[in-house]
């Protein structure tokens, strides 16, 4: 399919990351493999990550927004990706109904101090998928697909597929950074945003010539 070769570095190195995740999630304990990606904090860090990890809060409904500005149909396929991608992780965080790292560690290991910053209010229950992540992957695939299916450029495409992708994957990281979420959780996360946006393309796009698609708040009614 053309937009999979389009946007193949997004996902590349999406499955790169996925698959180094479950390599690792399969040969390193649980709680050890959170304290191997989490202990890193700095003063810095803890300020960038905050606040990182707020924007798959908001951001996306922003872009969306703006998004009808350009082509109706472009902000319905986003704002349907983030939305669908969401609702399907809250169902599955109430079916699995997993605690979160401060609860898990509370229970198994009560010795072990969390790395935690000041300021972030802790979850502890409905770990597993990662909504933040979900939502970061979704978005940010989504906008890779609308880039690089206007840009003839495979040297544009290329770059903006990377960038998206660090977007996407600092905002997962933020997640394990911030104790939030596991390892585990952040890889559900990405799986759930990529699997919904790719699926929702191949729907969106029978209506890519609909002349409802090209209409924006611009357009001028005769």
């Amino acid at each position: 399919m053309q937009f999979l070769k389009q946007n193949r570095v997004f996902l590349l190195l999406s499955l790169g990351l996925m698959i180094v995740l479950s390599v690792a999630l399969s040969i390193v304990p649980k709680g050890e493999l959170h304290l191997l990606l989490c202990d890193r904090h700095t003063a810095v860090r803890d300020v960038f990550y905050k606040y990182y990890t707020q924007v798959g809060e908001w951001v996306p409904y922003v872009v969306c927004f703006l998004l009808l500005f350009y082509r109706l149909g472009w902000a319905a396929f986003t704002t349907t990706c983030v939305l669908l991608s969401g609702a399907v992780t809250q169902v599955l965080k109430r079916i699995v109904d997993a605690p979160r790292p401060l609860t898990w560690f509370a229970v198994n290991y009560p010795d072990v101090q969390l790395p935690l910053v000041d300021g972030v209010e802790m979850s502890r229950y409905f770990s597993f998928p990662s909504g933040h992540t979900t939502t970061f992957f979704a978005f940010f695939f989504a906008l890779s697909i609308i880039v690089c299916q206007h840009d003839s450029s495979p040297v544009r495409r290329s770059v903006c597929g990377a960038v998206f992708f660090l977007l996407s994957a600092l905002g997962g990281y933020s997640r394990i950074y911030l104790s939030q979420h596991f390892a585990a959780d952040v890889l559900g996360g990405m799986g759930i945003g990529l699997l919904i946006t790719g699926l929702l393309y191949l729907l969106f796009a029978h209506w890519e010539s609909k002349k409802w698609w090209k209409m924006h708040f611009f357009t001028k009614k005769r």
